[in-house]
């Protein structure tokens, strides 16, 4: 920057600054102390704002408040109808998320963002991020919520979830210890940072996979690798993993305990093993141990209510644990399940 141009600036932030103190919007105390150092900076920085010479040297057509104006133009207000059209996409980004229909209802959550840049909107945009793998991009988002508002709890859920899938468990663990802090009484809060603990605490050496056990273990049980079609490929799942998770046994217990339940496992237990299945003894014409028997209904057992209900009760309990077993579920680099028909 060129002298003159240095002291043009100078010029400009004193004549701003004696403007300040002469339009009242600083009074008092605070006055009388913006009028000291308006003097000291004119001595220090060699202007002088009524001198007649200078002034006509050094001052520009724009004060120094409609140069900052220009370049950062205050926010427009935000009309009725532009908020009733934002959560109108907002709403519409929702029914895209329950019909799994994650890109689309990112560019809903987006078209309404920006209109309206709410902490809601980026909050629920970092949940379709992360439900396509995006987890960089959830992270930038629950952080965009939260420099909206400082205290949505959800919005460090989010960060603490994207944190956990890229297994930055001390990131995770932060952002779930910030959301229970604002909702102390969240219970999924509470069971995901237990979660991540387990995770760290567990450190980088877990037990192997199923379909890599070492000698003497007997590797994946007989007809585990005959599965049918529909069923998941159990060969690289970690039950270390779900089995360590705190708040699936929590859960597990609770469901094991209803009398439903009971009843639905043992059915299923029965049909599976008494058929020739996993482990069970082959009846007269069911295969052996090389394949599941055709015998077992792995429709109906999809379809039994009380399973149902359990899926349906974890998901509202704690998304985040059935999001877990999904991906254990799912081959690696599969995208999320179909939408039911």
């Amino acid at each position: 920057m060129g002298q003159e141009q240095q002291d043009r600036l100078s010029f400009a932030i004193v004549q701003h600054l004696r403007e300040l103190t002469n339009s009242g919007a600083v009074t008092g105390e605070a006055a009388e102390s913006l009028g000291v150092a308006c003097q000291c900076l004119s001595e220090a920085l060699k202007v002088d704002v009524d001198n007649v010479d200078q002034t006509a040297a050094l001052k520009v057509d724009k004060s120094l408040q409609e140069v900052f104006d220009s370049a950062y133009p205050p926010k427009k207000a935000v009309t009725k109808d532009e908020e009733i059209q934002a959560s109108g996409l907002k709403d519409q980004g929702n029914e895209l998320m329950k019909q799994n229909q994650y890109e689309e209802a990112i560019e809903k959550y987006t078209a309404a963002i920006d209109i309206v840049p709410n902490a809601i909107y980026y909050c629920n945009r970092a949940a379709a991020y992360s439900k396509i793998g995006r987890h960089n991009d959830a992270v930038k988002d629950a952080k965009s919520a939260l420099r909206i508002d400082a205290n949505y709890s959800k919005a460090y859920a989010r960060m603490g979830f994207a944190y956990l899938n890229m297994n930055k468990y001390t990131e995770a663990e932060d952002a779930y210890m910030n959301a229970c802090r604002l909702d102390p009484n969240n219970k999924g809060y509470k069971d995901n940072l237990d979660a991540v603990k387990e995770k760290i605490n567990a450190g980088p050496v877990g037990v192997p996979a199923m379909g890599a056990m070492p000698p003497g273990m007997g590797g994946m049980p007989p007809g585990m690798a005959g599965m049918p079609p529909g069923m998941p490929d159990m060969s690289g799942m970690d039950f270390n993993q779900i089995l360590s998770n705190p708040a699936f046994m929590n859960m597990a217990q609770q469901f094991m305990q209803d009398p439903n339940m009971q009843a639905a496992f043992s059915q299923m237990a029965t049909q599976f093993l008494g058929a020739g299945g996993v482990g069970g003894v082959p009846q007269e014409g069911a295969p052996g141990a090389g394949g599941v028997p055709p015998e077992v209904d792995f429709q109906a057992m999809m379809n039994n209510p009380a399973l149902r209900d359990m899926v349906n009760n974890i998901e509202q309990q704690n998304p985040e644990v059935l999001e877990s077993l999904r991906r254990q579920f799912r081959p690696p680099g599969d995208g999320p399940p179909p939408p039911e028909q």
